[in-house]
C-alpha cells in the first residue's frame, strides 16, 4: 500500500500572481471542444501506455461546463493535454487518499495531464500559465489543487518552484477507511 499512495498534494492560490513564460509563437494552447475528439484519437491515445489510458474516460466529459481540457499543439501536432475540473468535489481527486475535509467549494483540480514523449520538458510551461489564468477569470475557485506521484522528485521540486505548496497532513489518518469506503462503492 504504502507505494501504491505515494501521492505528494500541492495548492496555489489563485491569487498569486500568475507566472509568465517567455511565449513560443510555435506552441498553441487552446481549451478543447468536441470538434477536436477525432484529431485527440488520433494523436495522442495511441501514445497512452496502459497506465495513462485510463485519461480516455475524461474525453467524453468535453462538454460539461465545469471540466475543460486544455492542449497544446506543436508543428501540427496535439502533444499534450490538461485537464481541469472547476470543481474540485468532481475531479479525480475524490478517487484518491486525500483528506477531504480539506477541500472547499472554491478549490479547483487540475489533472490528469500528459505530454507527448517527444514534447516533454517545455511544453507544460506554456499550458499550466494558461489554467491558471482561467480559472482566476472563468471560475469561482480561488484555490487550485494538484497531486504528483512522490516517486518523482523532480516534478515536485517543479512544482515548488512555480510557487505550489505542498499541502501538509493530505493523507487521511485512516487509509483503511479510505480504502474500505472505495471497496463498497465499487461492489455497490
Amino acid at each position: 500500500l504504502n507505494n501504491k499512495w505515494r501521492f505528494v498534494y500541492f495548492e496555489i492560490s489563485l491569487d498569486h500572481e500568475v507566472f509568465s513564460f517567455n511565449g513560443n509563437e510555435t506552441i498553441t494552447v487552446r481549451v478543447a471542444t468536441l470538434d477536436d475528439l477525432g484529431r485527440i484519437k488520433a494523436e495522442i491515445f495511441p501514445l497512452l501506455d496502459a497506465e495513462l489510458s485510463y485519461d480516455v474516460r475524461y474525453f467524453e466529459s468535453l462538454s460539461q461546463p465545469t471540466i475543460k481540457c486544455f492542449l497544446a499543439e506543436t508543428g501540427g501536432k496535439l502533444v499534450h493535454y490538461s485537464w481541469v475540473f472547476t470543481d474540485a468535489f468532481s475531479s479525480p481527486l475524490m478517487d484518491t487518499p486525500f483528506d477531504k475535509s480539506k477541500l472547499t467549494t472554491d478549490d479547483a483540480y487540475i489533472g490528469p495531464i500528459f505530454t507527448s514523449p517527444g514534447a516533454r520538458g517545455f511544453i507544460y510551461m506554456h499550458v499550466l500559465p494558461d489554467i491558471l489564468s482561467y480559472l482566476k477569470e472563468n471560475s469561482r475557485a480561488k484555490r487550485a489543487l494538484l497531486l504528483v506521484d512522490g516517486r518523482n522528485p523532480a516534478a515536485v521540486s517543479f512544482y515548488k518552484r512555480l510557487g505550489f505548496k505542498e499541502i501538509v497532513n493530505a493523507q487521511p489518518k485512516n487509509i483503511f477507511a479510505f480504502l474500505w469506503r472505495g471497496l463498497n462503492r465499487a461492489t455497490n
